[in-house]
């Protein structure tokens, strides 16, 4: 009996200099990327701008773009079937392109505006907030947003011991000093200039909802557990407005990996770094493989 295979795609913060190094000049041009579709070299900014590769219009499609050339990697080595694809935020967009829902060229030039959309955002901050409950994270958000005039709310549901909060500088700096006051082991303040999955969203989200009028999505023929519900899209529809609403709601990380944790399977991190393994591993999932490890094609003989 073959094992059930998920395949989870990283977000932003995975990026780093050199992540194409793995794959071969014939691997980038066999993927059908059309360099021409920018007016910039994407691929010159992955191997040596690690400034241009920070700012978010250029990490998400190099990021985008190097998942897709990790999973056509996997997909060479599996003779078995895949049974599920998620993505962590912008790793969303990698599980529909893998799942054949979005072209690849398409879904590029799509997120590189999705990035550019998130940038134009209101001035935000988010906080990583480790060891407190939701609901007291969310009793405290309620409370700050209750005084009038700031806002924040949580962003990530990552794992049952850490969530990431976003919203306005000061609502921020106010919640760190409450939660830490109500137990929270640590608050760490995230590198970000924005608040993503949250309502300092909004505007970017009705932007990105003009553009995805234009883009053909059809339905995946492997099953994708979308963001915002933590449920299995099949309609193209409810898939773009999946997508919109996941600028501005919390991604339900917890709640996709109980659904790997419910099939008892393996989970593979399809694409640059490690950060979805950690979470997968403190969400109770047993066998992790990570792509990016030296060691990944053993593991995978060894595991299968």
């Amino acid at each position: 009996m073959s094992k059930h295979i998920s395949i989870v795609f990283p977000g932003q913060g995975s990026q780093s200099i050199g992540m194409l190094d793995h794959f071969s000049h014939e691997d980038i041009l066999s993927s059908g990327f059309d360099k021409n579709i920018f007016n910039f070299d994407l691929l010159d900014i992955i191997s040596t701008d690690e400034e241009k590769l920070n700012r978010s219009h250029f990490t998400q499609p190099a990021l985008v773009l190097t998942s897709h050339l990790y999973f056509r990697k996997l997909t060479k080595l599996l003779s078995t079937k895949l049974d599920l694809l998620a993505g962590h935020s912008l790793g969303e967009y990698s599980a529909l392109l893998a799942a054949g829902s979005i072209e690849l060229n398409a879904a590029l030039q799509l997120v590189y505006k999705r990035g550019l959309f998130m940038s134009e955002a209101p001035s935000g901050s988010m906080l990583a907030v480790m060891g407190l409950d939701k609901s007291v994270i969310d009793r405290i958000c309620n409370d700050i947003n209750s005084e009038g005039n700031i806002f924040v709310a949580p962003a990530n549901i990552n794992t049952p011991n850490q969530i990431v909060i976003g919203g306005d500088h000061k609502a921020i700096d106010i919640a760190s000093i409450k939660l830490k006051e109500m137990g929270a082991k640590r608050c760490i303040k995230l590198k970000v200039s924005t608040a993503s999955h949250c309502l300092l969203m909004k505007e970017s989200a009705l932007k990105l909802q003009k553009e995805l009028e234009n883009i053909d999505i059809i339905k995946p023929t492997i099953g994708v557990v979308q963001n915002v519900d933590a449920r299995l899209a099949q309609n193209p529809e409810l898939i773009k407005n999946n997508l919109i609403s996941q600028l501005t709601s919390p991604v339900q990380w917890v709640d996709t990996m109980k659904q790997v944790v419910s099939n008892n399977g393996i989970l593979i991190e399809c694409g640059p770094g490690k950060v979805l393994s950690g979470l997968a591993k403190q969400n109770g999932i047993e066998n992790i493989l990570t792509m990016s490890s030296q060691n990944f094609e053993e593991d995978l003989r060894n595991i299968l």
